[in-house]
């Protein structure tokens, strides 16, 4: 299990690239690597966008990482098609939020509620 300070010191990290995040959720937190959703607005649609990306340990941070990252029309469009990412994102925790975390984990909820 990866430690919460962890994740959220690379949360932070994340926030202050060129490219920065407007929301994360820390979802599978009893994973031996760290699932992270996160929102940027800047990245192209991507209609895989609940496809993680899984990234090895390395010197800034030294956990296994699956990260699961996209714009929010198409994080929106995979929490619709994806049941199991909605029902891990209404267990997550909220780490950064700009309006787009809170917005998804919201969304997965009532998705989950119709279904």
């Amino acid at each position: 299990m990866v430690p919460q300070e962890r994740v959220r010191e690379l949360v932070e990290a994340h926030a202050t690239l060129e490219d920065p995040m407007t929301g994360a959720v820390w979802i599978h937190q009893d994973a031996p690597e760290a699932w992270l959703v996160e929102v940027i607005p800047t990245m192209a649609d991507d209609e895989r966008a609940d496809e993680p990306t899984r990234l090895a340990p390395g010197i800034a941070f030294r956990f296994p990482l699956a990260l699961i990252a996209g714009n929010r029309p198409s994080l929106e469009a995979a929490l619709r098609r994806n049941a199991e990412l909605a029902r891990a994102l209404t267990h997550g925790e909220v780490l950064h939020d700009e309006g787009d975390a809170s917005a998804l984990v919201e969304l997965a909820r009532s998705l989950l509620r119709v279904a």
